[in-house]
């Protein structure tokens, strides 16, 4: 006769937020934020869908947290930093990401909420302005303005520029299908100059210009 493997019982202790939240993650990251349900996380997680309620309220507390682990990304400044180099760290984090979780990504700007993790890294260089001179309300103004800055272009660069890898040819093509069928010859070669990009060095080239004119009102 066939012996009978009994099921091995899951411990409540083995599902925490933390886990839920990085398996949530996960699933965004392979199948994108559409595919996240409460079932499927359970089956990503193997376990009852009941039993993730013990830890996250529903899908809205859910989408708080992915936003609050994102935010966990994101790395701190060097307390030994300039200013305009915490500033560019910043920056250059939140960018970074976008790149590691595209699918995620929006979630920063979607959630009204501000989790400890994004307030910790707000500190970390209001702190470092302050340090350097400049007054409470004045570091905050240049925060805003650089965060909005590199939100605004990783939104941009996941949704509306070519992928890595895409030839000249398959971006001269993408604009092409892109335009008006009438649109005169010389409007084509301004669509096509600005498609043209190297996404690097135009957002170094951004925050360049952006830090030059906030220390120009120092």
């Amino acid at each position: 006769m066939a012996r009978t493997v009994a099921p091995v019982k899951r411990q409540r202790g083995q599902l925490s937020r933390a886990r839920i939240l990085s398996a949530a993650l996960h699933l965004v990251d392979q199948d994108g934020l559409e595919a996240l349900t409460m079932r499927r996380l359970a089956d990503e997680l193997k376990v009852d869908p009941m039993s993730i309620y013990n830890h996250v309220e529903g899908k809205d507390a859910l989408l708080d947290g992915l936003a609050e682990a994102l935010w966990n990304e994101v790395q701190l400044p060097d307390e030994t930093m300039s200013w305009t180099d915490a500033l560019r760290a910043l920056a250059s984090s939140l960018r970074q990401l976008a790149h590691a979780h595209p699918h995620a990504y929006g979630l920063l700007l979607s959630r009204c909420i501000f989790p400890r993790p994004a307030l910790l890294a707000v500190d970390a260089v209001l702190r470092t302005l302050q340090r350097a001179g400049l007054g409470r309300e004045q570091a905050a103004e240049m925060i805003r303005t650089l965060l909005s800055y590199a939100a605004g272009y990783t939104m941009l660069e996941l949704s509306a520029l070519p992928a890595a890898g895409t030839t000249e040819l398959e971006q001269i093509v993408m604009v092409t299908r892109a335009l008006p069928r009438d649109t005169p010859v010389h409007l084509v070669d301004v669509a096509r100059l600005m498609a043209d990009c190297d996404v690097d060095h135009q957002f170094n080239l951004g925050l360049d210009l952006i830090l030059a004119g906030l220390e120009a009102r120092l």
